[in-house]
């Protein structure tokens, strides 16, 4: 070590010694056994410097001090008991307390206690009330935050379940799927059906052609956004060159608590690879909480958790058994336990990248307010297993790697994927958070992200899931997507005026072609399929037609022929804007696949007049490893996104 660095260590050394002989009182009483001098010092210079952080939230933040070991020597120094497991729910005086309170009365065998959680109260301020008035907490029991606010929970969760079921119906109710069809539409199809009787009775040739054109129109519309997209992908730099600018040298006790939340059912076991890919994201663990929520009847899974010793910040969510039983309700009943500022939604099967929570949380620094979600890609990692499977994979590499980035330089609304979706806390509880009665709730609530003047973007470290290789468990998926997708439309087509004045003209637009055109060409491309056969057949024959019949057919079969062709245009920019190079011969049996989800597509019509709020379940583990990709390094541009990728030491779908 030269002069000079052992000149700048001495001055360390001098700093260090000053900062312990005047430390806050929220460290004072540590000692050696926990914390060393050259650690305390360092942490009570960094709080009085910049005030943000009390010195005791540094040292837990970088890893030197344990929250519960600290919070437990802080109850003996003051006189209090403590608590591991907080107060029982059944105990409390107070039946209303909010979850953000930092302490509550409950009986005890010991009598009335006040349980106090001094990470929510402020370690500092506990210290210093203290030191004003030595005995104020010899009745008081210490516990964490997260116990005192589940225990909160539990006493209300009668309440909380009845707002995830019944709050975004009775709060906001233009924005509910819970009534499928408004008066105003019943009445709107009932003109549209009876005017087209009318006219198939009066001139029957007449009203098929213009019926054929205005369907065509659909067609039409979904072949000129996807001719966009592609020429917007063209002006687009690689992600990963966007993604580069995030943060290298951020400081543990600078990074926001961020909530991570997966509901599952019946997913027993995709749970020890579930825990074991979500503590390997880069983020301090002090400032994460995980929450796994489970149905209450779904007894597999929660003894699955409960066999795994679970790593810190991980958390059990018991939402009790109601209907519907859908996925938007379970995470709409744990989202009030969420104290992050930032939240995220994984699915079962997930295997999020470990740079996504750090790349996200870049970008919402660099975005403005107005900036409430963030979709990462879904990369499947079993495209090789079968033909089912690279088709799924084509298919999100088109949605994820192009169709989005895309409307998201255009500043559109974008249908979220369902997992993966990072947002800001505070916004997705101003939007009403998840409509329990919509199963397909993240392309509504990217809608509705817009209604309210929010925007969605994206980012580029992946999350690898599994896609269906058996095709009853493929139809039963995309059944529940599509009728999903068919009630968004209901829902916000319920007023056409509203709509186009909290969206904007443009982004009204964008919807109905990114929703509405792509509900209905699913649903007429078999009838696009059969009438192009037939022409193609009379046109071949030599059967003389007017010019009107002719152009009608023309332009069938430029639809038909085009709706490939640019779908195929979009696949193909995206496999130049990455690494992921999937024989592009699949794109030949495209006709087959978008008939399979037209058959969906009709299924989900069906499901919605009989059973809207059926949840099909997707079954997961069904591929065999062997045909899987290797998880850990992506097939994506994105499978290295820049910035750093240690883990802290303190640590949907495109249709025709």
């Amino acid at each position: 070590m030269g002069d000079g660095e052992q000149s700048r260590q001495s001055r360390r050394d001098e700093a260090a010694k000053a900062a312990i002989a005047c430390l806050p009182a929220d460290i004072s009483f540590l000692t050696a056994d926990l914390v060393s001098a050259k650690h305390l010092g360092e942490a009570a210079e960094i709080s009085r410097a910049h005030g943000q952080n009390c010195a005791s939230e540094i040292l837990i933040a970088r890893g030197y001090l344990d929250r519960s070991s600290y919070e437990a020597r802080l109850a003996a120094e003051l006189g209090a008991h403590y608590s591991c497991a907080g107060p029982d729910s059944t105990s409390l005086a107070d039946g209303h307390a909010s979850l953000d309170t930092a302490a509550v009365i409950a009986e005890t065998i010991n009598g009335r206690r006040l349980f106090v959680a001094p990470h929510t109260a402020g370690y500092l301020a506990i210290a210093e009330r203290a030191l004003a008035n030595p005995d104020c907490f010899r009745n008081t029991v210490f516990c964490s935050a997260m116990s005192l606010r589940t225990a909160i929970f539990d006493r209300r969760k009668a309440c909380f379940l009845d707002k995830a079921i019944h709050g975004l119906q009775q709060e906001k109710p233009e924005f509910s799927a819970f009534r499928r069809v408004t008066r105003e539409q019943s009445a709107w199809a009932f003109g549209f059906v009876l005017i087209g009787v009318i006219a198939l009775i009066v001139a029957p040739a007449f009203t098929l052609a213009i019926g054929g054109l205005l369907l065509s129109l659909f067609y039409l519309a979904i072949v000129l956004l996807r001719s966009m997209l592609v020429a917007v992908l063209d002006r687009l730099p690689p992600k990963n060159a966007q993604s580069s600018r995030f943060p290298t040298h951020q400081l543990p006790e600078d990074h926001p608590v961020y909530s991570i939340m997966v509901a599952l059912y019946d997913e027993a076991g995709q749970v020890e690879g579930l825990i074991a890919a979500l503590d390997r994201l880069d983020w301090p663990i002090t400032r994460r909480e995980i929450l796994l929520v489970c149905e209450q009847n779904d007894r597999a899974t929660i003894e699955a958790i409960g066999q795994i010793p679970l790593p810190s910040g991980f958390n059990l969510v018991i939402c009790p058994h109601a209907e519907p039983k859908t996925k938007p309700k379970a995470l709409a009943f744990a989202l009030p336990l969420c104290s992050g500022k930032f939240c995220v939604v994984y699915d079962a099967e997930d295997r999020p990248h470990p740079s996504q929570l750090r790349e996200a949380w870049a970008k919402f620094q660099r975005g403005d307010s107005r900036l409430a979600c963030l979709q990462a890609p879904l990369t499947i990692h079993n495209h090789g297993y079968n033909w089912l499977t690279a088709m799924f994979a084509i298919e999100y590499q088109a949605q994820f790697l192009g169709m989005l980035p895309a409307l998201e330089y255009l500043q559109a609304p974008i249908p979220l994927g369902g997992t993966s979706n990072h947002f800001r806390t505070a916004i997705l509880r101003e939007l009403g958070g998840w409509d329990p009665y919509n199963v397909t709730e993240d392309a509504d609530l990217g809608i509705r992200i817009a209604r309210f003047g929010y925007q969605c973007g994206t980012i580029s470290a992946p999350t690898f899931e599994e896609a269906p290789p058996v095709l009853n468990v493929w139809l039963k998926q995309r059944t529940r997507w599509l009728k999903g997708w068919l009630q968004t439309v209901l829902v916000h087509t319920r007023n056409p005026l509203r709509t186009r004045r909290e969206m904007g003209l443009f982004n009204t637009i964008m919807f109905h072609l990114l929703i509405t055109a792509i509900v209905i060409s699913m649903l007429i491309h078999p009838a696009f399929v059969i009438l192009t056969f037939f022409q193609a057949i009379s046109l071949g024959q030599g059967n003389s037609r007017d010019a009107t019949h002719l152009w009608i057919t023309g332009l069938t079969f430029f639809n038909l022929a085009a709706g490939y062709t640019t779908y195929a245009a979009l696949v193909i920019a995206v496999r130049h804007r990455s690494n992921w190079r999937k024989s592009g011969l699949y794109l030949l049996t495209l006709p087959a696949y978008w008939l399979l989800i037209s058959i969906a597509g009709w299924r989900a019509l069906f499901q919605l007049v009989t059973n809207p709020f059926k949840w099909e379940k997707t079954a997961h583990g069904l591929s065999k490893p062997r045909h899987n990709a290797n998880m850990n390094c992506g097939v994506l541009q994105a499978k290295n996104p820049a910035g750093p990728g240690n883990r802290s030491s303190e640590s949907r779908q495109p249709a025709p």
